[in-house]
């Protein structure tokens, strides 16, 4: 039995990773399977610079409304985050495990970052969502953490090594909450050594899954709530200025999800504006000049079609710009948040 207890925590964190992290999404992919390939099709809307994004474990690149596929190594990408100097961090998933890379912008490798792999069952690893700080120095990532005495009890949880030493021990920044809720997730490093991340966590009574974005100002330190369980959020995105902050939100309502903004002070967020709404607005990020949002979401009036990209201009202003959609026809991963160059 125990030989079989590394099949069931595999088992276990992929049910975590489509049931609780992803929880606000619903689904990795939509329901619907026809979709083209970016490279046959044109956006709809001009976005200055450049944009990364994920389909069907593919990279593309979007500059002047067309779509380049990028000549990156033939694995299953996931993910993808910017890194310094305009290269791209890029996840590609393998079954039992994650690895993470560092690919230049035309998608050639320059550098394995993470490599999370073993010839021993339970030195496999997961690592995700992986950011580097302001100053460059810090690679944060979350990986699995389980109790070897009870393997199917797998959470996330928000981790850190030097970006230029990643095979160093790594530094654990948080302890996330126990029995399948899903772990801490999606950091976001600041220039002043602290990390905002979101803690999972499951309602007393209800059962029910629940997100909040916490701040720590160094590792295992007691996380401060920036949001609360009523409004349950995640995917949060700090803008280029470090002063506002887009997050999904669900209310507690399975059929209402909406991507706000809020100001950020360095230690708490405003109230919480209102930008975009249903049916699953997803992995929001900013524009280089710090002034309009993309994000992904299903067309407004079908939850169950392909992720597209939408834009939302002068999204800080009094009254924001409506949002608008930059693509169809396409399929882009939802849980891939996009990688915006000037």
């Amino acid at each position: 039995m125990r030989r079989l207890l590394p099949v069931v925590a595999a088992l276990a964190a992929m049910c975590l990773f489509g049931l609780a992290v992803y929880s606000v999404l619903g689904t990795l992919k939509s329901s619907k399977n026809h979709s083209e390939k970016p490279t046959a099709t044109k956006a709809l809307v001009y976005l200055p610079g450049t944009v990364y994004l994920v389909q069907s474990g593919h990279i593309y690149s979007l500059t002047n409304l067309t779509f380049t596929e990028l000549k990156a190594p033939d694995f299953d990408w996931v993910q993808v985050a910017p890194a310094p100097g305009g290269d791209l961090l890029a996840v590609a998933y393998a079954g039992v495990y994650s690895n993470v890379y560092l690919l230049g912008p035309q998608g050639q490798l320059l550098r394995t970052v993470l490599q999370e792999s073993s010839s021993q069952y339970f030195g496999n690893h997961w690592a995700y969502y992986p950011r580097v700080s302001p100053n460059g120095s810090t690679l944060f990532f979350v990986s699995d953490w389980y109790d070897p005495d009870s393997a199917y009890n797998v959470d996330f949880q928000v981790q850190s090594v030097p970006f230029a030493s990643p095979g160093d021990r790594p530094q654990v920044w948080s302890e996330p909450y126990l029995y399948y809720q899903g772990g801490d997730v999606s950091p976001i490093p600041l220039a002043n050594g602290g990390v905002i991340y979101v803690k999972y966590a499951v309602a007393t009574g209800t059962g029910a899954t629940y997100g909040q974005l916490a701040y720590v100002t160094s590792p295992g330190a007691t996380p401060v709530f920036l949001t609360t369980p009523a409004q349950d959020c995640a995917e949060p995105a700090l803008s280029p200025t470090g002063t506002e902050m887009a997050m999904v939100c669900t209310n507690n309502q399975l059929q209402t999800t909406t991507l706000q903004v809020a100001s950020w002070n360095g230690t708490s967020l405003g109230p919480p504006t209102v930008v975009a709404t249903g049916p699953l607005p997803a992995s929001p990020t900013w524009a280089p000049d710090g002034k309009s949002l993309i994000y992904l979401n299903t067309p407004l009036t079908d939850r169950s079609s392909p992720f597209q990209v939408w834009w939302i201009p002068k999204v800080t202003a009094r009254k924001p710009g409506t949002p608008e959609q930059v693509t169809q026809d396409l399929d882009f991963t939802a849980t891939s948040a996009p990688v915006w160059y000037s």
